[in-house]
């Protein structure tokens, strides 16, 4: 198995010493920033941000689109030299949708009818925002979760894929197209397999791997460490690696890791500590790897302050000193205190200039000069498939060595263990329901965290659509507590619209 994953790491190197030498930077997921958070991402010292342009935001009504918010972010943005990477997702309750069973209370992670609608959007979006400087558009997250998208990877391919990636080719010739941002959870390779074989035309491709470290306490037996999940599996029978699949279907453009971050439970100075550990290791092994180009951290601040409900508390490198019901807009540095997280990130960036290599930002020149090349056309494969998305001819020559899924744990709890808390984080959890470490199943009932380690603080995140204002809205793994909270899911982000409409830069 070693000769076969060091000849895999080995064509990945030949391949990609064959492209242009893309060059390195590092970002944070920003959701919906106000002027304090933009301040707080210059001071760190990252080049880039990821903000959420959510479809059912952006455009309530057909053919109505309110931008407003979105453009003072990107304009306080490129005011202060950031660059902005805009995903896109989410689907608007005026959109037909595929009749079905409903599983949940939330209309963004359904099934459009077409996909016109969507294109119509993504196109009017790219048109809006690249005059404002915005030339990386992400499209979707996380579909394999169905949190995010409850309908096959097909369904996401033929709707969301392929529609998106004309519909930002053509209204923008030198914007690059990114995705699939998949979470590396679960049977994740099938899906990618699926994507890389049918919609491959992406100019960066992006990931999320929130898997520990063996310094954060990730040993062999609690589950993947972040190295085997990017490059080279932990065991034959344990899910393929990143790099093994994009090498099996002979990948070679950019890879950006898009979310990758370590919740430290707030007032615990050692899982603090630990997140600053976490983040250090990221940019050490990014540094020296040519085809990984990018990092977002997540995330900006924590969410627990402004909203006590928030279950994924912890991931903010900054964390507020007051909730903006007290005093309104907040200030940077004034309200913030900076975990020890953020303090090891900016002093790596200062004292590791290469990994911030890139051409520095600029507020609106062309991205096109840039030295990782655009993919120009859909290429032949990208044609959507006649034979049944589950016939293993659809995804043509078997990846080298992939894992067998483990079969479902019959003990696992029905209501999407893959969004549960951590186990020492859910004190109402049974030992019935605890889920064994590796299990890769690529059933709901049956799916894995991120992060498999059981410390409480090196679990990883599966948000849910943004709720605004630098908090996502669920948890990763949650079983019944992600019902309590998607129950609240319309009210808080109105409520974070809100609030980001009176923070705007």
């Amino acid at each position: 198995m070693r000769c076969v994953a060091a000849r895999a790491i080995a064509l990945g190197a030949a391949l990609w010493s064959a492209e242009a030498r893309a060059q390195d930077s590092v970002g944070l997921n920003t959701h919906v920033p106000g002027s304090d958070l933009l301040d707080e991402c210059v001071d760190l010292g990252v080049r880039w941000i990821r903000v959420d342009g959510n479809w059912l935001d952006l455009n309530p009504a057909s053919g109505r689109y309110t931008f407003a918010t979105m453009d003072a972010v990107v304009d306080g943005a490129r005011r202060r030299g950031l660059r902005v990477f805009m995903t896109l997702a989410y689907t608007p309750l005026w959109v037909p949708r595929v009749a079905r069973a409903r599983s949940d209370a939330y209309e963004g992670n359904d099934e459009p009818a077409g996909s016109a609608e969507w294109e119509a959007f993504v196109r009017a979006a790219v048109e809006h925002f690249r005059p404002r400087g915005v030339t990386h558009y992400g499209l979707w997250n996380e579909p394999n979760l169905s949190g995010f998208w409850e309908s096959s990877a097909d369904a996401w391919i033929d709707k969301i894929a392929l529609p998106g990636q004309r519909a930002v080719r053509a209204a923008c010739a030198d914007c690059k197209v990114l995705g699939p941002d998949l979470a590396h959870v679960g049977s994740y390779e099938t899906f990618l397999d699926r994507v890389l074989v049918r919609a491959p035309a992406w100019d960066i491709l992006t990931h999320h791997i929130y898997n520990g470290w063996p310094e954060t306490g990730t040993t062999i037996f609690s589950g993947d460490n972040f190295l085997q999940a990017l490059e080279t599996r932990r065991l034959p029978i344990t899910r393929a690696a990143l790099r093994e699949v994009l090498d099996a279907r002979r990948f070679t453009r950019e890879v950006w890791i898009t979310e990758t971050g370590y919740r430290a439970a707030p007032g615990d100075p050692a899982a603090e500590a630990r997140q600053a550990v976490y983040v250090r290791r990221v940019l050490e092994e990014q540094l020296p790897r040519a085809w990984w180009t990018n990092t977002f951290f997540y995330e900006v601040m924590d969410c627990g302050v402004d909203d006590p409900m928030c279950p994924i508390d912890g991931f903010g490198l900054a964390r507020p000193t007051r909730p903006l019901s007290m005093g309104g807009e907040r200030s940077f540095p004034r309200d913030y205190r900076l975990k020890p997280a953020y303090l090891a990130i900016r002093d790596f960036l200062r004292t590791h200039p290469a990994i911030l290599s890139e051409t520095p930002p600029d507020s609106g020149v062309s991205d096109a000069s840039r030295v990782d090349a655009p993919v120009d056309a859909l290429p032949d494969s990208a044609a959507p498939d006649t034979a049944p998305p589950d016939a293993a001819s659809d995804l043509g020559p078997a990846l080298p060595d992939m894992a067998p899924e483990a079969p479902p744990v019959d003990s696992a709890p029905e209501d999407r263990p893959r969004m549960e808390l951590s186990v020492t984080d859910r004190p109402s959890l049974d030992a019935a329901e605890v889920l064994t470490p590796e299990d890769t199943s690529a059933t709901d009932s049956a799916r894995t965290d991120a992060q498999e380690t059981p410390s409480p603080d090196t679990r990883g995140t599966t948000p849910l659509p943004s709720a605004g204002c630098g908090c996502h809205a669920a948890p990763p793994r949650m079983s019944s507590i992600s019902w309590v909270f998607l129950a609240l899911l319309g009210r808080r982000r109105g409520r974070g619209r809100r609030a980001c409409a009176a923070r705007a830069p």
